[in-house]
């Protein structure tokens, strides 16, 4: 029983932490963000840029998952391009 509570707390403190960064639990805001913090471009050129991506994977609605997908492969780009990560 004790391990439930830890993850709870773990799962509590995760969300939370994700709200307070984003103002938001939905991964499509959290890449729009993203991105717009490390381009310095406007909203509606990253929002275009996120749209044409999306497209070229013949994705013309993305679902939650699917911008998950998409801000782990942003992230991940992101850190290798830093040179985080090889």
């Amino acid at each position: 029983m004790k391990w439930f509570w830890i993850v709870l707390v773990a799962l509590l403190a995760a969300g939370v932490g994700t709200y307070a960064r984003y103002q938001s639990l939905d991964p499509c805001v959290w890449l729009k963000k993203d991105m717009m913090k490390t381009s310095g471009m406007p909203a509606i050129w990253v929002e275009t840029h996120i749209k044409a991506r999306f497209l070229l994977d013949g994705i013309t609605e993305p679902t939650a998952t699917e911008c998950l997908r998409g801000w782990w492969s942003f992230r991940a780009e992101e850190l290798a391009e830093n040179g985080k990560i090889e």
